[in-house]
């Protein structure tokens, strides 16, 4: 009876190592959604953001550590996560429901440059006499100009911003790229507390 209990690893490690990893990727994942709701938050929630994942990215990496295969089976879904879930949420979202909207532009705004593209535009445009501001669109760039026309893809209920009309990732896709990378992340976790026998 002693050597089965000597034989086989303790079944609590890899217990809370597959919770840790399950519990980092639905943090990451509700971290990707919280970022694809705009609301008008104050600037020190970024601050907040980013050192959740940079805590949520260094607590992955000690759980996979000393093993890299197991360090990356963690946090190369983790940043899927973090990083593609607002993209996702975002086109879900208005694949599900979105409507094209033809907007007239009322005002452009240059903004600063990105690292990997030059200066960036905002059209400020009306739509059914509401206005709000197009960002982040190819249709709003620098040879905008007010009185011009195109069409954005807008949620009715505004639960996520306007986009171009772009072809767009659904559900049916999301929810499985998300179900994978926290399966992932729950087998790495898993496998990274076992101790060995």
């Amino acid at each position: 009876m002693e050597q089965a209990a000597l034989v086989d690893p303790p079944r609590w490690p890899r217990l809370t190592g597959a919770l840790l990893g399950l519990g980092g990727g639905v943090l990451a994942a509700g971290v990707g959604v919280l970022a694809a709701v705009p609301r008008d938050l104050p600037g020190y929630y970024a601050l907040g953001y980013v050192l959740l994942v940079s805590a949520l990215a260094v607590g992955l990496m000690k759980l996979g550590l000393p093993s890299e295969k197991r360090a990356l089976a963690l946090w190369l879904p983790g940043a899927l996560l973090i990083f593609g879930t607002p993209y996702g949420v975002k086109s879900a979202v208005l694949d599900w429901r979105g409507e094209q909207v033809p907007v007239t532009v009322t005002e452009v705004e240059r903004g600063p440059g990105s690292y990997h593209s030059g200066e960036t535009y905002h059209c400020k445009v009306e739509a059914g006499g509401e206005s709000f501001w197009v960002k982040g669109s190819d249709q709003c760039d620098q040879y905008s100009r007010p009185g011009d026309r195109f069409e954005v893809l807008r949620d009715p209920e505004g639960l996520v911003s306007v986009s171009d009309p772009d072809p767009l990732i659904g559900f049916s896709f999301l929810v499985p790229c998300v179900g994978g990378a926290l399966l992932v992340m729950t087998v790495a976790g898993y496998r990274g507390l076992k101790r060995p026998s």
